[in-house]
């Protein structure tokens, strides 16, 4: 069986972060066709359900793997705020261990150390020095 899908996979996209977002999705509209109130919404859902499964199995055995990469670095740009290597979680992270400034004649952001009292902040930009209170 193994053998059979390498064969199938060969060449082609296979499951990427999108598509596993996709059938997320799709698992998602599905239950919501579930537990909708109304006939039209339920049916509403549950073509997007169909919708979103279909997109992800046509991305899963697409051959244009330029394309599909590129979708998926779209998506991973999008879905990390546009930083790929900086999800929100390492960012909250560095909130709770850093204090964040701007420099007041630049205006560009400086991040300093919380926790050691009232510091003189030099800009590496442009060199102006401020004292604030970490």
């Amino acid at each position: 069986m193994r053998a059979m899908l390498d064969r199938l996979f060969a060449g082609r996209n296979g499951v990427d972060q999108l598509n596993i977002a996709l059938f997320v999705l799709a698992i998602l509209f599905w239950m919501a066709s579930l537990f909708s109130p109304a006939y039209g919404f339920s049916r509403l859902f549950h073509g997007l359900c169909l919708l979103a499964a279909a997109f992800c199995i046509v991305r899963a055995l697409s051959r244009n793997l330029g394309r599909r990469q590129q979708e998926n670095q779209k998506f991973l740009s999008l879905f990390r705020g546009g930083h790929a290597g900086h999800s929100w979680r390492v960012k909250m992270e560095q909130r709770r261990q850093y204090k964040i400034f701007r420099c007041p004649s630049c205006g560009i952001k400086l991040r300093v150390p919380r926790g050691k009292g009232k510091i003189k902040v030099t800009c590496r930009q442009c060199g102006a020095t401020f004292e604030k209170k970490s």
